[in-house]
């Protein structure tokens, strides 16, 4: 049974590094999350609060849909092998995976 209560991750960088979006298959052909990934370390190291989901390839979990419109969700999903997906209990709420394409966690 999926439970029906919010879970609101935090969209910080200690949450960004451990997200497994930039390994992704469904990210894997996208130039879009290809170019930000190259300039993430950049993005993420720059003293910015909040960080900026349109700089960042991922964690669409806390985030919501993808910005990038060239992600292929006919690709398998790896959410379940993410420690963030695992650390919240992601299993149990709504959607189960392609956060991407499906919307943020709750």
């Amino acid at each position: 049974m999926r439970q029906t209560e919010t879970t609101k991750i935090p969209f910080t960088t200690a949450y960004v590094s451990q997200c497994m979006c930039p390994t992704c298959p469904v990210e894997r052909n996208s130039k879009c999350a290809k170019d930000r990934l190259k300039n993430m370390g950049t993005t993420v190291c720059k003293d910015k609060t909040p960080l900026k989901r349109e700089e960042i390839p991922g964690l669409y979990c806390s985030t919501g849909t993808a910005s990038c419109r060239d992600l292929d969700p006919k690709q398998a999903c790896i959410c379940d092998t993410c420690p963030v997906y695992s650390s919240f209990h992601l299993a149990n709420k709504m959607p189960g995976g392609y956060f991407c394409q499906e919307g943020s966690s709750n």
